[in-house]
């Protein structure tokens, strides 16, 4: 995949042109630093997807070390610390819009 480079005034000139022929992703540069990157929608919507789903494994990721690092602390307890957790959240909401 070749990437190409365009000032931001060629694009603004030839906006059409180089939509036409978009084919490969083309950086657009302004003032001598890239800004942006034009890539075909579809390309767009795989990209999106991936990133989706990195972050997703990412996320399992870190959910399987919180369950390891807690497989030996009962349910209930965990039940229990939650709970006091959000109690405690919560009472400092309240606080916070009452002044």
């Amino acid at each position: 995949m070749d990437l190409q480079t365009v000032t931001s005034t060629d694009i603004q000139r030839g906006f059409g042109k180089f939509l036409d022929n978009l084919t490969d992703p083309v950086v657009v540069i302004r003032d001598s630093r890239p800004e942006a990157v034009m890539v075909d929608y579809f390309e767009y919507l795989d990209l999106k997807k991936a990133k989706e789903k990195s972050e997703i494994e990412e996320f399992e990721k870190l959910l399987d070390k919180v369950h390891a690092k807690n497989a030996h602390i009962p349910i209930k307890e965990m039940e229990k610390d939650i709970e006091e957790a959000l109690k405690y959240v919560r009472s400092h909401r309240r606080h916070k819009h009452l002044h």
